[in-house]
């Protein structure tokens, strides 16, 4: 399992690099086209190549290690024939109405995130906030290139300024996170000074640290000065920028290569931190119950609680059907709470539910002891309650949402249960 883990952050590192060094090329590539003069179709030429290489290193990535990678594919794509008509534009035909194309552009976008939410709702897949994020972000990245080709084609008469407003509220909140992750840097820093933290968390939190700078700083200072240059055909600092650039890919570069182990171990550890504080989120949920309740087990996965008051037991839902076929998403069989019923069906099924399982239906391993509230279905044990509920919080079985759930424990009397405590789901 630490092997896999440590592989996947190798990947991971390697793609955030490739992600910046692609990122900063495109800025270098215009600044140089800005700085010397040169001919459009040397811009779109370098632009292209770029292209080439993205997408043999994302084939490299779906053949090799089988990651899933249609959608970027298809994006560069995308990118690469509105390079072309951008050429043809500027160079061969100006009245050519680039941003229909853009507007093209734009509904595809829409649909195919309209497509996989819709996809993954009916395959009972949670939408993550990072998936949320991440789609959100594309479709404002498109909606940018819309308004350059309206520019482009004066269909609008703003500004440059104006036009990249997407870009600068972007990365306003980019700069935002980068300061704050500045901050506790600067922690980290006199930490290491007091000897209260390690070379690596100071090497890896300072690398990561140059790294966001390329998402924050240098595409506000170049969005500046392409809006400068634009507007008033001239600058003072291209070169300057130019310059910095490079040389900042290449500290990016060789900080990397020489202290690989130490970011690899930081990241890593922000890994594993991350992962302790979701379980002890779920964990220390918990309140006992005052109380004296128990639970009854209708069937393998249908539970009623039953309150004891004056010796009277009642029963909430007694109606409800009673037979329930093991679900298909790896159902769990859940084992809970028997008591006695006065019915011959019930008597029938709870012969059945002698005969099934006995462990929790995920990791088949102990016996489940968690009923969900408020659909109160069962089938799973504390562990895997908390890994299902890192992912998504719907009932299995019914896909209601989870707001409670309780932990259950056998009682004294043989076939009888009680609830030892609830934790209330965020």
């Amino acid at each position: 399992m630490r092997d896999e883990s440590s592989n996947d952050v190798n990947i991971k590192i390697w793609q955030l690099l490739f992600l910046q060094q692609i990122s900063q090329s495109y800025q270098i590539i215009y600044l140089s086209y800005l700085i010397w003069n040169f001919d459009p179709l040397y811009l779109m030429s370098q632009y292209w190549l770029l292209d080439i290489f993205m997408l043999t290193a994302l084939g490299l990535l779906k053949i090799k290690y089988k990651a899933i990678v249609h959608n970027l594919i298809m994006d560069t794509l995308i990118g690469s024939v509105l390079k072309l008509l951008l050429l043809i534009n500027v160079k061969y035909y100006q009245r050519f109405q680039i941003q229909y194309f853009s507007y093209a552009i734009m509904a595809y976008y829409f649909i195919r995130v309209l497509v996989q939410n819709i996809r993954k709702i009916s395959n009972n897949q949670q939408i993550t906030q990072y998936s949320f994020i991440a789609q959100g972000i594309k479709l404002l990245f498109v909606l940018q290139i819309m308004l350059m080709t309206m520019k482009q084609t004066k269909t609008i008469n703003w500004n440059w300024y104006s036009v990249f407003s997407i870009s600068w509220g972007l990365l306003i909140l980019s700069f935002i996170v980068y300061f704050v992750f500045l901050l506790s840097i600067g922690e980290t820093i006199v930490d290491f000074i007091r000897n209260r933290t390690t070379k690596t968390q100071l090497i890896g939190g300072l690398w990561l640290s140059l790294y966001m700078n390329s998402f924050s700083i240098f595409p506000m200072w170049f969005l500046l000065e392409v809006s400068w240059h634009e507007e008033t055909n001239y600058s003072n600092t291209v070169s300057t920028l130019f310059l910095v650039l490079i040389i900042y890919n290449g500290l990016i570069l060789l900080g990397l290569i020489l202290f690989f182990s130490q970011i690899k171990l930081y990241i890593l550890e922000m890994r594993q931190n991350s992962s302790n504080e979701a379980t002890q989120k779920v964990q220390k949920q918990f309140i006992k119950v005052n109380i004296p309740y128990k639970i009854i087990q209708i069937s393998s996965t249908y539970f009623d609680i039953i309150n004891y008051q004056k010796n009277i037991i009642t029963v909430t839902h007694s109606n409800q059907s009673v037979i329930h076929n093991k679900t298909k998403l790896k159902a769990f069989e859940f084992v809970g709470k028997t008591e006695q019923l006065q019915s011959p069906a019930a008597e029938r099924e709870l012969e059945l539910i002698k005969h099934s399982e006995e462990k929790c239906q995920i990791c088949y391993d102990v016996e489940p002891n968690i009923v969900l509230l408020p659909c109160q279905h069962g089938g799973i044990c504390q562990e895997c309650i908390q890994k299902w509920l890192e992912k998504q919080n719907n009932c299995y079985i019914c896909r209601e949402k989870i707001e409670k759930y309780l932990r259950i424990a056998k009682s004294h009397e043989e076939g009888k249960f009680t609830i030892r405590d609830i934790a209330i789901c965020d």
